[in-house]
């Protein structure tokens, strides 16, 4: 008999949504699998959707009443799986059918050491249905070193196109003490797993306005923590550190930046603590304009940066952006 996989879907306040992501996995062309569904405490209609499928033998369902951390729901979903191969996926989000049969295949030609066959996906824009394909990590083989360094020049792990073997998610549990972990998880998988590229979109994601992986404070926070924990790990690689060193000082002026140019709510005590971090590991990051202009803006009164953002609004063309400045506060996905 083929391995059995276990799929955990995530879910919060997806109503509209819910059905078609469980009839993806549902309807996967892979027979051998197990859903498990885990909704944090829905106040709409989602649960009542989720609900429909609850016939199903192949359907385990956790209908929690209380709204807690993702981190927690995966970990507690991970520990009802009895499959050998683990897949991710978001109550928004929804799989292309031969997405688990294709990504089985490789790994039935793999050795033990290769934890993780991903590849890119597409996006579809709810409001104007457009439909593109993702930029996401270009790494096989041994991958940290290329998430590192790619992830924002390239692109990083789409999140739900993974099938991981299951001792990964053993080995490298979520830490139930942030929101979420995201793509930073696969960061932690790549310390001691191979990595297989199938360059080919097997899974959607949604982009709306109540998505939760839009940028904010808190976003960028969390990925600061993961990537100040990655060096941690015993088994962490030396040949990695400057790769390391390198994306959290992108992160500190990223994160910086784009409360400046982004955020509604402008905190200068912030954004001057970022700066701080980010000339301390590089102090060569004084030379880039970004950071002076950043820098200048935490001493400048709050309608000058308004001013300022409306001109590069106008220069770029931006009408509309999508940030939160506590989005996981008003809402969890």
């Amino acid at each position: 008999m083929d391995p059995k996989v276990s799929v955990i879907l995530l879910s919060y306040n997806q109503e509209n949504y819910i059905a078609e992501a469980i009839n993806s996995v549902l309807n996967q062309t892979y027979s051998n699998l197990e859903l498990i569904v885990s909704d944090n405490g829905s106040p709409d209609d989602t649960q009542k959707a989720i609900k429909q499928f609850e016939g199903d033998e192949r359907v385990t369902l956790l209908l929690h009443r209380s709204n807690e951390y993702v981190t927690k729901r995966y970990n507690q979903a991970l520990n009802q799986t009895k499959g050998e191969f683990v897949s991710l996926l978001y109550g928004d989000d929804f799989y292309l059918p031969n997405k688990i049969e294709k990504q089985m295949k490789i790994f039935e030609t793999l050795s033990s050491d290769w934890g993780v066959v991903h590849g890119p996906g597409f996006e579809l824009n709810e409001t104007t249905k457009d439909k593109y394909q993702s930029k996401v990590a270009k790494v096989h083989g041994k991958a940290l070193k290329g998430i590192l360094d790619q992830y924002y020049s390239v692109g990083f792990i789409n999140p739900i196109s993974p099938l991981v073997r299951r001792e990964c998610c053993e080995k490298y549990k979520c830490y139930e003490d942030l929101f979420t972990e995201g793509e930073s998880i696969y960061m932690k998988f790549a310390l001691s797993y191979k990595f297989y590229l199938l360059d080919e979109p097997l899974v959607v994601m949604r982009e709306h306005d109540q998505n939760a992986r839009w940028y904010s404070k808190r976003n960028i926070e969390i990925q600061d923590t993961c990537l100040e924990r990655l060096i941690d790990f015993k088994e962490f690689p030396a040949d990695c550190l400057k790769s390391l060193r390198y994306l959290r000082v992108k992160n500190y002026r990223i994160g910086a930046w784009e409360n400046i140019r982004l955020s509604s709510q402008f905190d200068k005590a912030w954004v001057r603590e970022r700066l701080n971090k980010t000339f301390k590991l590089d102090p060569l990051q004084l030379l880039f304009p970004k950071n002076i202009v950043s820098l200048i803006f935490t001493f400048l009164p709050h309608f000058l940066r308004n001013i300022f953002n409306i001109f590069l609004d106008y220069l770029s063309g931006r009408k509309k952006q999508l940030y939160f400045d506590e989005s996981f506060i008003k809402m969890k996905e």
